[in-house]
């Protein structure tokens, strides 16, 4: 088998909601996001559900998991 194109691949563990990678779901997280909103594309640590573009369902994740890890 030979693959000819290879993309990002994302992977996740810790903390949904923590686009920083700190382990905590804390006020940078949820600036990071604000910061980001309306941006698209692949492998972009603020698009928490990895649907392609920063939006409303990325910004509910973080506050929902707000304080999360800390």
């Amino acid at each position: 088998m030979r693959y000819t194109n290879i993309t990002d691949v994302r992977v996740v563990a810790g903390v949904e909601g923590d686009v920083n990678g700190d382990g905590c779901v804390d006020d940078a997280d949820l600036l990071a996001v604000l910061f980001a909103f309306g941006q698209t594309g692949s492998g972009l640590p603020e698009d928490v559900n990895s649907d392609g573009v920063v939006d409303d369902a990325d910004l509910l994740a973080v506050l929902f998991a707000f304080g999360t890890g800390c």
